[in-house]
């Protein structure tokens, strides 16, 4: 393919795509849509909807908890280790540092 039978091909798609028109599938599509959206409420919450809403509602829960739990340890440990710093580990303490 040269040159100018490649340039006429895309001068004709460009024809092409300002004549087409999409309006009517367009606004079928979102007719059908909003139908779907409008039909959902009356169907109701099914069993595993609500399954999949209390999952959901127990992983949250899991997981405001394990960081609870990791934020209360952090304080404890740095307090363990200061008291052992000034109880009796100085020792260790300045040994490591002069090695």
């Amino acid at each position: 393919m040269n040159d100018q039978e490649f340039t006429d091909l895309l001068g004709k798609a460009r024809a092409a795509s300002r004549n087409a028109d999409f309006s009517r599938q367009e606004y079928g599509f979102e007719a059908r849509m909003a139908a779907r959206l409008e039909a959902l409420p009356a169907a109701g919450l099914s069993a595993v909807h609500i399954i999949w809403r209390a999952a959901a509602g127990c992983a949250s829960l899991v997981g405001v908890m394990a960081v609870w739990f990791v934020l209360v340890q952090s304080p404890r440990e740095t307090e363990d280790d200061l008291t052992a710093f000034w109880d009796g580990g100085q020792i260790s303490y300045d040994a490591d540092f002069l090695n």
